[in-house]
């Protein structure tokens, strides 16, 4: 497993503004075309990490004859703003109103920018990325588009020999199946950008998740469903003078998990390949993403705020401990839902996966605890008696 990867201190989140008036940190600002809302009847806004975009939903009720003030249309750029810290630049898709004759209620739905990028199909002049390594063929893809790239810790720089896009594929789909072999993680953050996630190590952030103190609800699910003794990548690579016959055509990559009993899963590759290396990183990384999901964990805390001054945020690690659940690890969060209403009042919800299911390698092994969390599975090589076991002689 590769070394951890020191991560330069967070730089992605605005710091808050200061706000006038009663409890600033409940508002939610809904801004349009230098027109500012606040008076919502609910608020979700859902901020994700490893996705092609956030998303969010207001719903409002239109009190002022003749309902001009929040006539707010698809297509119209906005920036959604919580406890001062702007969270969202995106694009309304969806305007939904309801009334009768005494009320009349709106509802207003949309994604951030990069949701309108990623559902682009890739055109380039040839659709040909022959030796170029992951960062360079997204480089090419977004050129022409208004995103930025963020690239998180350490990417795998081997260049793909030959690569094609499919005519018609999505920039998303076609970089997300790309990133696969490579073991990169796709995804985007609400300002525009889209991340390029290697092996990194973020902090453990300085609020803790605890039970009976801060966590007003938790759902754990820990499960050995879609687990496998061992993962294993079959792939081949182009014939030549010093490569050829079964050293070309039988290429092998495994690497060991964690099921209970005997089980194999066999993974082609897409495309040729031009190194062994590739095929263990194939392999080790549907090992990560196969054994992280086993512990899924949702938390709801009251308040958008974790400290008093910072919003909670997807990609941030924290410890949490939950008896109950049980849960005496670090996690990593993947997915920030921020609500509001008159019956829960203002809420975070938290979703949480193992550190290096996301590429932080900064958790493999959380020592000793009470319950038996999952560590990383470890490479295997010919002489391990799992691999023996599990390979035809």
């Amino acid at each position: 497993m590769a070394d951890a990867i020191p991560e330069a201190p967070r730089t992605d989140l605005p710091a808050p503004s200061t706000l006038q008036g009663p409890n600033p940190q409940e508002w939610a600002i809904l801004s349009v075309g230098g027109q500012s809302v606040r008076d919502f009847e609910s608020v979700f806004v859902q901020v994700r990490w490893a996705e092609p975009f956030s998303i969010f939903q207001f719903t409002m009720a239109e009190r002022d004859a003749p309902f001009v003030k929040l006539q707010f249309m698809p297509g119209q750029q906005c920036n959604i703003n919580l406890a001062g810290v702007d969270v969202i630049r995106g694009i309304i898709d969806t305007r939904q109103v309801a009334y009768t004759a005494t009320q009349h209620n709106v509802q207003l739905t949309g994604k951030s920018d990069t949701s309108w990028i990623s559902r682009s199909s890739v055109s380039t002049e040839t659709g040909s990325f022959d030796g170029m390594t992951f960062q360079q063929v997204a480089q090419k893809v977004l050129a022409d588009y208004p995103a930025g790239i963020k690239v998180i810790g350490n990417l795998n720089a081997i260049p793909f020999d030959k690569l094609q896009n499919q005519p018609g594929e999505q920039i998303w789909d076609f970089l997300e199946r790309i990133a696969r072999p490579r073991g990169i993680v796709l995804g985007s953050d609400s300002f525009g950008n889209f991340l390029l996630i290697g092996d990194h190590n973020f902090p453990v952030i300085n609020t803790q998740l605890i039970e009976g103190q801060n966590i007003k609800t938790c759902q754990c699910v820990i499960h050995k469903e879609q687990l496998y003794q061992m993962y294993k990548v079959l792939a081949q690579s182009a014939a030549s003078d010093d490569n050829a016959f079964t050293a070309a055509s039988e290429l092998e990559g495994v690497w060991g998990g964690s099921a209970p009993f005997r089980s194999l899963l066999i993974t082609p590759s897409e495309q040729p390949v031009k190194s062994q290396q590739e095929v263990t990183d194939r392999a080790r990384n549907e090992a990560l993403w196969h054994e992280a999901p086993q512990i899924d964990v949702t938390v709801n805390v009251q308040g958008w705020l974790r400290d008093g001054s910072n919003l909670w945020w997807p990609g941030d690690k924290v410890y949490i401990y939950s008896p109950s659940a049980p849960l005496d690890m670090v996690m990593k969060i993947y997915q920030v839902t921020f609500t509001q209403d008159n019956r829960g009042g203002t809420m975070t919800r938290l979703d949480l996966l193992p550190p290096w299911g996301l590429k932080d390698m900064g958790s493999i092994n959380p020592g000793p605890v009470q319950n038996p969390v999952p560590v990383a599975p470890k490479e295997l090589d010919p002489t391990d008696p799992l691999y023996l076991s599990l390979t035809p002689r």
